[in-house]
């Protein structure tokens, strides 16, 4: 059985297509072909797992009302017609799509060829093309319970798959190897900060004014390890080494469930990705959300919030002293602490890359 994967460049779609392959080959099913889109994180991710791909170049939908429409659906015409040729090549027996934009040509012509088709959503609410293709995908995976959950028959809750390192890491290092690693003392709190694969200029800016504004005992009671993306790394660190906080800066970070295992609560996005991994290992989180996007960010944080698993600070709503007022009342209160790390926990489904797994192997199975 051969198995084509479409997945857009970010993290979010990445990650979880990873996850996927990966337990579908240790299920047996290695004949594993991405589609991904031309970026940086998309080539890279793929020669570090040694999967087999190649790229395909889509328009990106244009919103609201505009001119730009014209010129989207002649070149989504010409993908179109890539798009069949490049399928007719790999013969895929399932086309299983990540959502972004590069889904929605490849899914459709596989679908339009009798192939069988499935998409999963690692959001809250359906991304727009995902909410095109639930139309007319045979199966429609789901990350989080919802109204769309609730509707059966082609719609199923399966979570969203993360990488096998992740679930190794829970099991394999404990906490106080994790802090040992950073260098940390069990004396402090830590603070883990992040910005997505990329870094968030944003979160940066104000973790820093955030730490220059501490007291004596604010700086002595806590620890920080912030991923902060290459380009604002030297100074973000200078800010911590001249405010005399301990911490453990990188640019990018390939173990994440050593910074992750660590952490008593997290400054990060609100990605579908980073999420899982939260409710994984049950850190509560003070979101905020990457106000682009189509909102989805924002949905995503404010779904954990009402379950009392997050705080939400709106991108346009930040300052450095409402950050610090938020961050410490948190790290302050073990109790607060104990329950949203509970919280965090009830959208944890470990299981979501095995449930995905089967969703596709019995679709393709199935008369």
């Amino acid at each position: 059985m051969k198995i084509l994967i479409v997945c857009g460049g970010t993290g979010g779609h990445i990650f979880p297509a990873i996850a996927l392959a990966q337990k579908l080959k240790e299920e047996g099913y290695s004949d594993l072909f991405f589609i991904v889109d031309k970026s940086y994180n998309a080539e890279t991710m793929m020669n570090m797992y040694g999967f087999d791909y190649c790229v395909f170049a889509v328009p990106k939908m244009p919103y609201g009302v505009s001119m730009k429409w014209f010129g989207f659906l002649a070149r989504l015409i010409r993908c179109r017609i890539k798009a069949e040729a490049l399928i007719v090549r790999i013969n895929p027996d399932i086309a299983v799509g990540f959502g972004a934009y590069i889904s929605g040509p490849i899914i459709q012509t596989a679908s339009a060829m009798g192939i069988k088709t499935l998409i999963h959503e690692q959001n809250v609410v359906l991304g727009r093309a995902n909410g095109i293709l639930c139309k007319i995908a045979d199966r429609i995976c789901l990350s989080f319970e919802g109204s769309q959950a609730q509707k059966g028959g082609r719609y199923v809750l399966t979570g969203n798959p993360i990488r096998q390192e992740m679930i190794n890491g829970l099991k394999m290092i404990t906490r106080h190897e994790a802090l040992s690693a950073l260098q940390f003392s069990d004396k402090r709190k830590t603070l883990l900060v992040i910005g997505g694969s990329s870094g968030a200029s944003a979160i940066n800016k104000a973790v820093s004014d955030m730490v220059g504004m501490l007291d004596i005992l604010e700086r002595d009671s806590v620890q920080i390890a912030h991923i902060t993306g290459y380009a604002d790394r030297e100074a973000v660190e200078e800010v911590y080494r001249v405010n005399k906080i301990v911490h453990w800066v990188r640019g990018f970070c390939d173990k994440m469930a050593l910074c992750y295992k660590a952490a008593d609560l997290v400054i990060c996005r609100a990605g579908a990705t980073t999420i899982s991994e939260l409710a994984f290992f049950g850190v509560p989180a003070v979101f905020i959300p990457y106000p682009g996007a189509g909102g989805h960010q924002a949905a995503n944080a404010q779904h954990l919030a009402k379950q009392g698993a997050a705080v939400v600070l709106p991108q346009r709503e930040l300052q450095a002293g409402k950050l610090k007022d938020t961050v410490f009342s948190i790290l302050c209160d073990n109790n607060e602490m104990g329950l949203m790390r509970r919280n965090m926990r009830i959208f944890s489904r470990p299981q979501a890359g095995r449930e995905l797994a089967g969703q596709i192997i019995g679709l393709t199975n199935a008369e």
